[in-house]
């Protein structure tokens, strides 16, 4: 399981310190697989058994895991020789750390749901909240759209704990959507966030986070460019998933 996975899940049970030593690792990854835990403790003004504590709360053994995870987690790629092959490795990884996801909780919620709803923010969560729909609407799953901030108060007056609600943002922190979710859960209507920061506001609401995988790419001729097609890629594999999960149910 990846790092900020393990952090999403245990955010509830992290105190201050934990966070602080979280907050130093997410800004030093590479950096502290390497670090003992009298080191890292150091640089995070903490005692060793707040580093052991920390790790603990993760769902680890101990720390001796908790770098082994670290260092996965920041391998280091070949440097692409040119752009083209620094976009191609981002939709590869990508493609790999879906393979190693385990979304059935995902489809059970998606297939138990009376009602789906999406939200979105931005104009390129817009569109892929309309992919969404289409390729949910093959596999006889149809999305009903939360397009603009008015019609929030009224869905909420709609929507049960019966029903989920997808929510597509990039970075997980506008405070309008935010309050929405809170208010979702406030009415026990479970959330599945997409997002591409990781560790972000949204994903500490949320029952189910799912991440893609923004390629970053200097643009001579302009401003840097942002590729994403990762969301499309992810909404290709889950509605591929559902289906597999139709049919391993015996209903196809």
């Amino acid at each position: 399981m990846r790092i900020y996975e393990l952090v999403n899940e245990n955010y509830k049970q992290l105190n201050d310190n934990d966070l602080y030593i979280w907050e130093y690792i997410s800004n030093h990854m590479k950096e502290c697989s390497n670090l003992s835990i009298e080191e890292l403790a150091k640089r995070c003004n903490v005692s060793r058994t707040t580093i052991l504590r920390f790790s603990k709360k993760l769902g680890l053994k101990g720390y001796s895991e908790l770098k082994v995870i670290l260092s996965m987690e920041r391998k280091v790629l070949p440097t692409p020789e040119t752009r083209q092959d620094l976009i191609f490795d981002v939709y590869r990884s990508y493609m790999d750390y879906l393979k190693s996801v385990d979304f059935t909780s995902v489809l059970d919620k998606l297939h138990k749901a009376k009602n789906l709803y999406v939200h979105s923010t931005g104009v390129v969560q817009d569109s892929v909240a309309e992919e969404l729909k289409r390729s949910f609407l093959m596999v006889n799953k149809l999305f009903f759209n939360i397009s603009s901030v008015s019609e929030k108060d009224a869905f909420l007056d709609i929507i049960t704990p019966e029903d989920l609600v997808f929510i597509i943002s990039y970075s997980g922190e506008s405070q309008s959507m935010i309050e929405f979710a809170r208010q979702l859960k406030i009415n026990n209507i479970s959330i599945v966030s997409i997002t591409a920061n990781k560790n972000n506001s949204l994903s500490h609401v949320a029952d189910e986070c799912l991440y893609v995988d923004v390629g970053n790419v200097d643009n001579p001729l302009g401003a840097r460019f942002e590729s994403l097609v990762s969301y499309y890629i992810l909404i290709d594999y889950l509605s591929v998933s559902y289906m597999q999960y139709c049919e391993d149910r015996g209903e196809l």
